[in-house]
């Protein structure tokens, strides 16, 4: 990839859990910039095993298992064996599609989109294909219930198995008004990671303002309107929150700066 005069030199803030952040840092380097790993999400093993319990033990009896993202799909991966012979998988995100594929295993449903909402249109998933059908979603702890709540008006019987859990990482280094000041850039990947990260700066009395004068980007609309409602003064928005999303929001950020001046 060539190097983009509008990225070139800028410090770029990536947020991602450990281990995930890697191709968006790539991509930002390739192309003049600076990447910064500060994880915003710290992913753990859930409170309550109950729920992956069953679906270890029950998953023959599904009908359809739903992967909520690539997390949900390595920690399901991780600690049970998926069998596609008889249970149709579902994924949403182009991520979540190529985990399961690297894993051997054909996902059947995958929506154009990258959210629940997306999904919920597949022809897969209609009230006609679901009606009575056991449905598993793999997913984290207290994720959004519109998957579930609208498979079970269309007549299915929706399990959750709660994979791992997302908490706020404890980080060596503070998230202080000197390492706000060093960045050009913040790039989040969900509410949760931005809500984290804002706890994070105002706890370590960081400057506020510096912070939310920061250029942010971020996956949709639904971390768009918790950026303003925090008061972040420049919000990209990406089209979803893959890494090649993400990395276009970056540039767009940096291109209308460069344009403007």
């Amino acid at each position: 990839m060539p190097t983009d005069n509008a990225l070139q030199n800028k410090t770029v803030l990536v947020t991602r859990p450990e281990g995930l952040q890697h191709k968006l840092c790539d991509l930002l380097t390739q192309a003049g910039a600076r990447p910064v790993h500060y994880a915003a999400i710290e992913i753990t093993a859930p409170a309550d095993d109950c729920s992956r319990e069953h679906a270890r033990e029950h998953f023959a009896a599904f009908d359809i298992a739903i992967f909520i993202s690539p997390t949900a799909v390595k920690t399901t991966l991780d600690y049970m064996p998926v069998d596609d012979s008889n249970c149709k998988l579902a994924a949403i995100g182009s991520r979540s599609q190529r985990a399961l594929e690297r894993a051997g295993l054909t996902v059947s449903i995958q929506p154009q989109g990258h959210d629940s909402e997306s999904l919920l249109q597949h022809p897969g998933l209609q009230a006609s294909e679901v009606a009575g059908k056991n449905i598993v979603i793999f997913r984290g702890e207290d994720g959004r219930d519109v998957l579930a709540r609208e498979l079970q008006k269309r007549g299915a019987n929706v399990h959750y198995a709660a994979m791992y859990r997302r908490i706020c990482p404890q980080h060596t280094q503070p998230f202080d008004t000197a390492f706000i000041n060093s960045l050009d850039a913040i790039t989040v990947s969900s509410n949760e990671g931005l809500q984290n990260l804002y706890d994070m700066a105002i706890k370590g009395e960081a400057d506020k303002d510096a912070l939310l004068a920061t250029p942010l980007c971020v996956p949709g609309q639904r971390a768009l309107k918790l950026g303003q409602s925090l008061g972040f003064q420049h919000i990209e928005v990406a089209d979803n929150a893959t890494d090649d999303a993400m990395f276009g929001a970056v540039r767009r950020l940096f291109s209308n700066v460069s344009a403007q001046d």
